[in-house]
């Protein structure tokens, strides 16, 4: 089963990597439990599952999305009672593209290279030409403001326009990875600054440090540290998979 297989293939590089990062979720996790009991069960679902996710993504597992379906709902119930009303709404989108993105990828998968296990599977990549990078940024500038002048009008968003950054960006890295496109990690890259920047500047509004901030802070971290890895691994999977498709 590939949610099993999937955790085969891994350098010793990428395993020390993606378990710091997960120790570090677990970590903060169990301090704010310990400390004041502000931690919830639900922050550390959405820490791990998100962390997970873009583990399996930027190696190009199809596990991805299974991990993926469970941090948009964990994630947004977070973002909901933080009034983050434009996160809710990404989450809900989200949730749909892991099924179309499972369906993307699963006809588009070539045996990993570093076990050579036909079990063991990673997605085809390819790359942006000059007319898709033209659509891709008018795209994510349509989204921005549409969705920015919704938010600043419509809801009680504390950060409307901060918000609809992530969101516009986020749509769009999404529907990047939905397609194998490796750019979507530089998209990656200005969402996970964009959302540090957004919850760090919620904790000072509400003038108090808590446990789903920094955990979201913490797994945004996480997330920023495995784009940059993912761009260069989605990189190498251009040069590694079968040359007959492409």
């Amino acid at each position: 089963m590939f949610l099993i297989k999937d955790f085969k293939g891994f350098t010793t590089y990428e395993k020390v990597l993606f378990a710091a990062i997960l120790v570090a979720q677990i970590a903060i996790f169990l301090y704010f439990w310990v400390t004041d009991g502000q931690a919830d069960v639900i922050n550390i679902i959405a820490g791990i599952s998100g962390v997970v996710c873009v583990i399996m993504s930027a190696k190009g597992r199809l596990s991805t999305f299974l991990y993926g379906l469970i941090q948009a709902v964990s994630y947004g119930y977070i973002s909901y009672h933080n009034q983050l009303f434009g996160e809710v709404g990404l989450q809900v989108v989200f949730g749909v593209f892991q099924f179309i993105g499972l369906y993307a990828w699963i006809k588009n998968m070539h045996t990993d290279h570093i076990t050579d296990d036909p079990a063991v599977q990673e997605v085809d990549s390819r790359g942006l030409n000059m007319m898709n990078w033209v659509w891709t940024i008018l795209a994510t500038v349509i989204v921005y403001v549409g969705v920015g002048f919704y938010l600043d009008n419509f809801t009680s968003a504390k950060q409307p326009f901060v918000d609809a950054l992530a969101v516009g960006l986020s749509l769009v890295g999404q529907t990047l990875m939905t397609l194998r496109f490796k750019e979507q990690w530089l998209f990656w890259i200005v969402i996970n600054i964009v959302s540090i920047f957004l919850w760090s500047r919620l904790m000072f509004i509400n003038n108090e440090i808590d446990a789903a901030g920094i955990s979201m802070v913490a797994m945004w971290i996480a997330f920023l540290i495995n784009s940059v890895y993912g761009y260069y691994y989605w990189k190498k999977l251009q040069q590694v998979q079968p040359d007959s498709k492409y």
